[in-house]
């Protein structure tokens, strides 16, 4: 499959933009193979992101939050929730994975996923918005990490479709945040080494609570990551 072929199936994977592929894009090698193109999607968030916080303003920084979330974020957001319901739920393994599969919002959700959002909310108006994009972007490498030293939870859905991932693909796809040195040089691999250190600590826990991973773990370990960036830059810039 051509390298632009490649990128769309990961962007119609990764986003709501409603691009209608041919059936021929979603073999079972073209699946796995294009999770090499998820931080290269990021650039996509992020460029938003760049762009509308640069205003600097009140009505921007509300706009970018809303287009981001309603065109990528989402997916990996409800991931998000349905991972803190069913990790903190007290229970064994397979309610967890009960818990998660059904999508309901429970308290562990509401709360922390409040705190998430509001804390994201002050993060756009005190981090530069260039950091925005690193996030973004190494965000969706994060995901390949996961995918990279784990395994799947179930034998059903997106994550499974997704194994098993040549551990090769991890490296690949780490090419496409090269263009981030140009834009963080002082501190763009702490923030790989940030990202690579809680990927591989979630996929423990993740494996210790559900046996493996889900789709629902891979996308909230995007948006964790993505505010973990989001934090370190903060810290470096007030040291």
């Amino acid at each position: 499959m051509r390298f632009f072929e490649k990128f769309l199936l990961s962007l119609s994977f990764l986003s709501r933009i409603p691009l209608k592929l041919p059936e021929r894009y979603f073999s079972d090698d073209s699946l796995k193979s294009s999770v090499v193109f998820f931080p290269a999607v990021g650039y996509l968030p992020g460029l938003i992101y760049l762009f509308l916080l640069s205003f600097g303003d009140l009505l921007s920084r509300f706009f970018a939050l809303v287009v981001v979330f309603w065109l990528f974020d989402l997916f990996h957001f409800d991931g998000l929730l349905d991972t803190l319901d069913g990790f903190l739920n007290q229970s064994n393994k397979e309610k967890r994975l009960e818990i998660m599969s059904k999508g309901n919002v429970g308290p562990f959700a509401v709360f922390f996923g409040m705190l998430y959002v509001v804390l994201l909310w002050e993060l756009t108006s005190l981090v530069e918005p260039v950091f925005f994009l690193v996030a973004a972007v190494l965000g969706r490498w994060g995901m390949n990490v996961l995918l990279t030293f784990s395994k799947p939870a179930k034998t059903t859905g997106l994550a499974f479709s997704l194994y098993p991932t040549r551990k090769l693909y991890a490296v690949l796809a780490l090419f496409f945040t090269i263009p981030l040195v140009f834009v963080c040089q002082k501190c763009f691999f702490v923030f790989v080494l940030i990202v690579f250190a809680f990927s591989m600590s979630f996929s423990k826990i993740s494996n210790k609570k559900i046996g493996g991973i889900t789709g629902d773990v891979l996308g909230a370990s995007c948006m964790i990551n993505q505010l973990l960036i989001l934090l370190a830059a903060y810290v470096i810039n007030e040291i």
